[in-house]
Parts: structure tokens; C-alpha cells; sequence
């Protein structure tokens, strides 16, 4: 064997072994690769990862492998940018069984706000315990909410502003002089908002928003919508149903057509300031104040609305239905009774206590 052969068989054995080490080390890379790409374990269970605002991808890398959610930090670091991936500053839910390209996919939506609280204001709540919502769920202070309701400067502001706001909220008896006019919904509220001025807007745009669907029918009741809207707040505390809500409605549009009293329970409540879990007494009912439509010497109508009224509330009362009812009555499993004259309400009343389903007020 010559000497150019064997310096052929050398280069080829280099190159031959220079080959071989290539082909693992690719495959190594890819290997590996494939393992940091494939999930931690095969848990469903969900952690909550929360980004904040200028948090590097380094920083993210080490939340995720301390919550255990990704296999290594320097791969998530090389991945992401190899991705050009963006994060947001948000909250996410992440799980164990999720992909890297998935857990990244994820992390570059918009997530959830973590300055955003969801608040859900339930219909038939009054402004004391819409005040503690928004209080116990921003940095709003609730005496602060109750003062601003009062304002007088921040009420005319209002009444130049929506349409359906009028001069009647700047009666000085009024309890809370936005009772009524903030729309019971779910809403996104900043947590860190100091300015109830803002919330208020949220839910005044709201109310804004279903009212103007009935503006035809307003404008032929009559009545001003300040009217309109204690009616269906009263109504509203009243009822449990769709159904409920527009019998109830009738009744006291019988009543009011023949000057009568609305003779309304949670008028009496709302009188005295008790919520509708504390028990009346007679002297409760009896209390004369401008909401309370009972006892002795009772109001013919509410100064204003007591609660917050639904989207079918205010339907029930800006349109009406026609009956002849005159009285209603609950029974302790919330159904409610309809009757036509006093002597068939008492009836009713009767009979409901000799069953044990009387619901005493």
C-alpha cells in the first residue's frame, strides 16, 4: 500500500468519525430538544402565573420552573427569543401537561388584567351594599362612595350629562341620590382606581345604554323617569320573576290611578334603612318617612328608587300590562298571590297561615 492510499484510508476515517460526531450530536439536539418542548407531566392541575409589568424573560423563565411548569430556564430564555415571543403584564393559567410552544403561545395573549377585579352589582341591591362591593374590591373608601353620591356640584354635572337624569336626584331627602340610576351588571373594574367618579360612569353609561332601548315607551307613560325608575326599583325588590314583575307592576298603576298608597312592603324596609334579612317591627311599618308607602300614615308614593332595577323590571313598568289587581302576597316559597279586592287578599292571607307557608313581613 502506497502512501496516498493510506493517507486516503486517515481522511476518510476522520471525516467517517467527524460524521459520526455530527449525527449524534444532532441527534443529542434534537433529542433534547424535543424533550424541554414536551410537557413537565401529564396534571391538568392549573397554577396561576402572574406577570408584572418590565418582568424580563429571565424573570418569567424562573417563575415558571419554580411553579413547575417548564423543564428548563435557559432553553424557555433561547426558545423565546428564537420565537421573538412579547409578554404581557397579566395573570394566566398555565398547567403542568402544556407544551412549552403552548405555555408560550399563551403567555403572548392578552391574559387577565391584574389591575382588573370582576364586580357584579345583583339587581335589587341598594347603594349601601353597592358601596360596599365597590369598596371592598377597589381602593374607593365606602364613606367616600356614599359622600359623593351627595354632591351636589358632581350631581348637576350629571344632569348636563345623560339625558335621563333630572333635577329630581338633588332632593336633599333623598337617602342616596343615585339610588336606582346604577344598572345592575357584571363589570371590569381597576382594583387600584381611586376615582369613583369613574366607576359611576361605567355603570351610568350602562343604565344609559338600556333605558335609550325604551325611550318611546317612557315618553308615553307619562310619568318622568326619576318616577319610573322607583317604580321599577320597588318592583324589583318586590319580585322574583319575569312574571312576577309585570303583575306587580300592574298592581301599582291600579293603586296610583285611584290615589291609593303602593302599600309596599320593602318601602318600609328601606324607610327605616334595614336590609330585607332584619326583622320589621310596628313601629317600623308605622315609620312616617318620604319612602315608607305603609302603616299609619304611609307616603302615596317613594321620594325615590330603593334598589337597583334589572333590564325586566324596568320593561315590567315602562310597559304594562293591564290587569285588575289591586294586592299581592308571598308565600314563604316565593310565589306570589294576585287578588282583585281587599277581602280576597285577606282570604289568601288566611288561608296561606292555616298551611304555614305565610311569609310574615
Amino acid at each position: 500500500m502506497n502512501s496516498k492510499t493510506k493517507k486516503k484510508k486517515i481522511k476518510f476515517k476522520k471525516g467517517f468519525k467527524i460524521g459520526v460526531l455530527v449525527f449524534l450530536l444532532v441527534i443529542i439536539i434534537l433529542s433534547t430538544t424535543i424533550y424541554l418542548l414536551t410537557p413537565v407531566s401529564s396534571s391538568t392541575k392549573k397554577e396561576i402565573v402572574t406577570i408584572e409589568s418590565g418582568t424580563s424573560t429571565k424573570e418569567i423563565a424562573t417563575i415558571l420552573k419554580n411553579k413547575k411548569l417548564i423543564k428548563s430556564k435557559t432553553f424557555f430564555a433561547i426558545y423565546s427569543k428564537i420565537k421573538k415571543a412579547k409578554y404581557y403584564a397579566a395573570s394566566y393559567e398555565i398547567s403542568p401537561n402544556m407544551s412549552l410552544n403552548e405555555i408560550i403561545n399563551e403567555l403572548q395573549t392578552t391574559g387577565t388584567n391584574i389591575n382588573e377585579v370582576t364586580i357584579t352589582i345583583k339587581e335589587g341591591q341598594n347603594m349601601r351594599q353597592i358601596a360596599k362591593l365597590i369598596s371592598e374590591n377597589t381602593s374607593i373608601k365606602y364613606d367616600d362612595i356614599i359622600k359623593k353620591t351627595k354632591e351636589k356640584k358632581y350631581l348637576d354635572k350629571l344632569i348636563d350629562k345623560y339625558w335621563f337624569i333630572e333635577k329630581d336626584i338633588t332632593n336633599d331627602n333623598l337617602y342616596y341620590n343615585l339610588e336606582g340610576y346604577l344598572f345592575p351588571d357584571t363589570y371590569q373594574i381597576n382594583k387600584k382606581e381611586t376615582n369613583i367618579e369613574n366607576v359611576f360612569e361605567v355603570l351610568l353609561n350602562q343604565m344609559d345604554q338600556v333605558l335609550s332601548e325604551y325611550k318611546k315607551d317612557i315618553k308615553k307613560s307619562g310619568y318622568n323617569i326619576h318616577k319610573l325608575l322607583t317604580l321599577a326599583s320597588v318592583t324589583q325588590s318586590e319580585g322574583y320573576n319575569e312574571d312576577d314583575f309585570k303583575n306587580i307592576a300592574s298592581v301599582f298603576y291600579n293603586r296610583m290611578k285611584d290615589d291609593m298608597p303602593l302599600g309596599s312592603c320593602v318601602t318600609s324596609y328601606y324607610g327605616v334603612k334595614k336590609e330585607m334579612t332584619e326583622a320589621l317591627t310596628n313601629s317600623d311599618i308605622n315609620n312616617q318617612n318620604a319612602y315608607n308607602t305603609r302603616g299609619n300614615n304611609p307616603a302615596l308614593f317613594p321620594i325615590g328608587p330603593i334598589s337597583a332595577p334589572g333590564k325586566k323590571a324596568i320593561e315590567a313598568v315602562v310597559k304594562p300590562i293591564k290587569t285588575n289587581y289591586y294586592y299581592f302576597v308571598s308565600d314563604k316559597n316565593h310565589k306570589l298571590y294576585f287578588t282583585k279586592t281587599l277581602k280576597e287578599h285577606e282570604q289568601t292571607i288566611n288561608k296561606l297561615e292555616q298551611e304555614g307557608l305565610w311569609l310574615q313581613w
